[in-house]
């Protein structure tokens, strides 16, 4: 079963670690084309794209005299016959890929999606734009970015009449993703960039908690499957001993065969008569016998192998296992009251360690028909 849970476990948990490729290697599930901004560079800005092949390498120049130059190389969600789509990537938590940058750069990375006030479809400049600033350089550089903690910027918000605290996106509706010149960014010099292994990872709990429910049941059956095993074999155990104890139960009216000794005679005989008596002792048998108490005892051992108070205990406790046999209403005060005993909590407590359960317990599990 510990075996078994782990494996559940582990392949919850690895179900749960969802992860979509998108470059080089593509999951078919998600379709997108490149894209370069802006299309018609101002000034001296260039953009041209280099290579897509292993590397998405793309250079770009930006024009010094602008005041805000800029330069997108960008993935756009698409369906098959290249019209933009919005994706659902809430099931995703980070966008993480590999970039160098000649010479040292700060970039912007940034999530396009679809805005119910102002988003037009057939105008993308219309898309709200989220972003964050990362550092890149000319050494491989692995980025992960938490797609909850972008942010949408004051231009965009002033641009469209939205609140400057309004930055919330949605990424059920994501329509692509974009490496962006920053401010930081150098102008005026030939900047490259090579971008490879993108990826989208995330985590679908409802894996865990599919796993951490079915290996409960799992242990749940077991240990029903266990308390029903164990019961079983109480039970037949309770009535085995109840067999063996055939013998003693009949002491109550037992007829004892003459025997060469007539002390061990006598004293079986008034143990057997006497036991449901509340004040039978050692000290009593000793007065009525007139045998001294090293005798009693060496002569119930030679017997039986008890001493006078574990055979007393066995007469009692076998006469109150036949009683809880064969009575139906009778409850455990009374058998325990008729056997011998006057502290009922003494009585279940002997009859546990006889019996290997309490009382109520043997009564239920003896006459129950699981067996029969």
């Amino acid at each position: 079963m510990m075996i078994l849970s782990a494996c559940i476990f582990y392949l919850g948990y690895k179900k749960s670690q969802l992860s979509l490729p998108l470059f080089p290697e593509r999951d078919q599930s998600l379709v997108w084309k490149v894209a370069i901004e802006p299309e018609q560079p101002k000034g001296k800005t260039q953009l041209r794209v280099k290579n897509e092949v292993g590397n998405m390498e793309y250079e770009f120049l930006l024009d010094p005299a602008q005041k805000f130059p800029y330069s997108h190389y960008s993935l756009y969600f698409v369906d098959a016959i290249q019209t933009a789509l919005q994706v659902d990537l809430t099931a995703y938590q980070t966008v993480s890929f590999s970039i160098s940058c000649d010479p040292k750069n700060v970039l912007l990375f940034t999530l396009f999606s679809f805005d119910d006030k102002v988003t037009d479809l057939t105008n993308l400049v219309t898309r709200r734009v989220s972003s964050t600033a990362f550092t890149c350089t000319q050494a491989w550089n692995r980025v992960t970015i938490e797609l909850d903690d972008l942010e949408t910027p004051q231009w965009w918000l002033g641009r469209y009449g939205f609140d400057y605290s309004e930055k919330s996106y949605r990424l059920d509706k994501t329509m692509g993703f974009a490496w962006v010149n920053s401010l930081q960014s150098p102008v005026d010099t030939l900047s490259t960039v090579k971008l490879t292994d993108i990826q989208l990872s995330g985590s679908a709990p409802r894996y865990i908690y599919g796993a951490s429910i079915l290996v409960a049941c799992l242990w749940l059956l077991f240990f029903v499957w266990q308390l029903r095993r164990y019961t079983r074999e109480l039970t037949l155990e309770i009535r085995a001993r109840v067999k063996d104890d055939q013998p003693l139960m009949a002491y109550k009216k037992l007829f004892i065969a003459p025997q060469k000794d007539k002390e061990k005679e006598a004293l079986l005989r008034y143990m057997a008569t006497e036991y449901t008596n509340h004040d039978l002792s050692l000290e009593a048998t000793i007065a009525s016998l007139n045998m001294n108490r090293n005798k009693i005892n060496d002569l119930l051992k030679e017997e039986l192998g008890l001493t006078f108070t574990g055979y007393l205990n066995k007469l009692r406790l076998t006469e109150a296992a036949r009683l809880l046999t064969e009575s139906t209403h009778v409850n455990v005060s009374e058998i325990a009251y008729a056997v011998g005993y006057n502290n009922v909590p003494y009585f279940n407590k002997l009859f546990k360690q006889e019996y290997g359960c309490a009382p109520k317990t043997f009564k239920t599990l003896y006459q129950s028909n699981d067996l029969q």
